[in-house]
């Protein structure tokens, strides 16, 4: 528990801990990476975000700052010293602000498409325009455009039943608890200006067909944080650990072996 928020986590291996904390709509299984890391020597601790899949409902607003706090209840709560946060999407979001007021606690970071600024005034306008039908009956609409939203248009041609499969994981969500949780990802403050201040081995990647936050977000993030490194996966969208497993897991254990 942080606060209101219940938070389950998966404690998988023994080693130097790995946080894992993933994107809106998704759940923990976002990361087929898991396995690898723990052979790899690992102890993954692997986070259902609030609001998200066995986190159980959460219909309250928060900040991203919630969400940072969410991270090192985890570590607290499994006895965790400092770890390695691996954030993709609004998990970015939340580990960029715990390595800003828990610098102690947090060892290196991995930033999957994401990045420090605020939305962009479309995006909020959409999640306006959509969120009063998310909650109901034509939610199977809305998925639809969220699918197209966080799968880049190489993964929905050539990865049809992984796409499906998110699909049907997507309206197993509550659905009022993805809308307070967009609504809370859509407000976000900019930290952009704060970025000097993140002195940890911090690893970049994003995915080439990224429409949100998009491209130049990762880049700019990189920029910002000293000594970031940027990786460019080809041929992939927002999900890139799930479109990419392969080349995201390389890039990722690569980045941890050098710690």
């Amino acid at each position: 528990m942080n606060g209101s928020a219940s938070l389950f986590y998966e404690d998988i291996g023994t080693g130097p801990a790995v946080l894992l904390s993933h994107s809106w709509q998704c759940d923990g299984r976002q990361w087929p990476q898991v396995p690898a890391l723990v052979e790899a020597g690992y102890r993954v601790l692997n986070l259902d975000n609030r609001g998200h899949g066995r986190s159980g409902p959460h219909r309250q607003r928060f900040t991203m700052w919630d969400m940072a706090e969410d991270l090192i209840a985890v570590l607290d709560d499994a006895d965790v010293d400092d770890a390695v946060l691996v954030g993709l999407s609004v998990g970015g979001f939340a580990a960029i602000r715990a390595a800003l007021v828990h610098q102690p606690r947090v060892r290196a970071l991995a930033l999957a498409d994401t990045g420090a600024g605020p939305a962009a005034w479309r995006g909020r306008a959409k999640v306006a325009a959509l969120g009063r039908l998310s909650v109901t009956p034509a939610r199977n609409l809305t998925v639809g455009v969220v699918l197209k939203q966080l799968f880049g248009a190489t993964a929905r041609r050539q990865q049809p039943e992984l796409v499906a499969q998110w699909r049907r994981r997507f309206l197993d969500q509550d659905p009022a608890s993805m809308l307070v949780a967009i609504q809370s990802i859509m407000a976000r403050d900019d930290v952009t200006s704060r970025l000097g201040q993140v002195c940890v081995p911090t690893l970049v990647i994003v995915g080439e067909e990224d429409r949100d936050p998009g491209v130049m977000a990762s880049v700019s993030l990189a920029a910002g944080i000293p000594g970031a490194r940027f990786s460019v996966l080809p041929d992939t969208g927002h999900l890139a650990a799930l479109e990419q497993p392969q080349a995201f897991e390389s890039a990722l254990l690569g980045f941890l072996a050098d710690l």
